[in-house]
């Protein structure tokens, strides 16, 4: 999800699988990221949403994308590691 509204800068619409990716969509709706569905119903009725307000879409998800890390991970293992041979 991070990917998707961070490094391509795209509003999401989530479908969650488990419970937490409600919570983590729950966010991004707050924050006007994406939208959350739970139901086959709801996805053209999101679509409409977001292609109707697209511009603020796009606004929160540039100022979401500032902060956004797309090596996170990367970055975390370096850490990580470094921190393990600093021990030896």
């Amino acid at each position: 999800m991070g990917e998707i509204m961070g490094g391509k800068s795209k509003p999401i619409i989530g479908i969650p699988i488990y419970d937490e990716h409600t919570n983590n969509i729950k966010w991004a709706e707050e924050k006007k990221l994406g939208i959350l569905v739970t139901k086959t119903k709801q996805v053209i009725h999101a679509i409409s949403n977001i292609k109707e307000n697209y511009d603020e879409f796009e606004d929160n998800l540039k100022d979401f994308s500032k902060n956004f890390v797309p090596i996170g991970a990367e970055n975390s293992a370096k850490i990580a590691a470094e921190m393990l041979e600093e021990k030896r």
